[in-house]
């Protein structure tokens, strides 16, 4: 954008939704919520923009109608301009730096991760005259940006997991990851996981419905 500034940054293992999850719900808690998010057309994101109002075609686009959040897919390289700049300056800088200080743990490779963010929004970028560090709060002074606040973490927890779809047993359990579980008694012959891999799940009477996108009842929580 206009400010160059760089707000997150992740390294993980592998490359899938729930690790996306985790990395957005960092960056909408620090600095609030976008108008829009640009990705490339992996499938995982959804590739096709839903600008238009169309359904979403993934987890991913899923999640960010319910936060308000447009979702915009950026078709080539060209098309997403500045970033694919970016990819090429940290993965050449990322590799020399974790082979020179001999780093091969995740750890220490976010604490060096988050210091190379750091130190690219101090640096003044040729173009505007000013750090990244500088421009934002300037264009946020002068109404040259628009977003929102984070919603509650809750509702965070909400939408930036898996939804499941599971049918409701005779004795009032649901299977799920392989055993039963014991839910609160209701009438209805499905239900649906709220899923946090290899943390946590909630059981709801139903998904969350538009446009409110709020916790429906829910049936059960379960710590994994």
């Amino acid at each position: 954008d206009h400010s160059r500034q760089l707000l997150a940054g992740t390294f993980v293992p592998t490359d899938t939704t729930w690790h996306h999850f985790q990395h957005f719900r960092g960056a909408f808690r620090a600095h609030g919520l976008p108008v829009a998010l640009s990705t490339d057309g992996l499938a995982l994101f959804g590739h096709e923009s839903t600008a238009d109002g169309r359904d979403p075609r993934s987890e991913f686009q899923r999640a960010l109608t319910a936060l308000g959040v447009t979702h915009l897919v950026a078709p080539s390289p060209q098309a997403k301009g500045k970033i694919e700049r970016r990819f090429g300056t940290f993965q050449n800088r990322l590799l020399a730096l974790l082979a020179y200080e001999k780093i091969t743990t995740y750890g220490p490779a976010q604490e060096l991760l988050n210091r190379e963010l750091a130190r690219q929004n101090r640096t003044i970028c040729r173009t505007t005259g000013r750090s990244p560090d500088d421009a934002c709060p300037q264009a946020q002074a002068e109404g040259r940006t628009v977003g929102s606040a984070c919603p509650d973490p809750s509702l965070l927890d909400l939408h930036l997991a898996f939804h499941l779809s599971r049918r409701v047993n005779a004795d009032q359990q649901i299977d799920f990851l392989g055993r039963s579980w014991p839910i609160s008694i209701t009438a209805r012959k499905t239900v649906t996981i709220i899923h946090h891999p290899q943390s946590q799940f909630w059981v709801v009477s139903q998904p969350p419905k538009p446009p409110q996108n709020r916790w429906p009842d829910i049936l059960g929580k379960f710590s994994l």
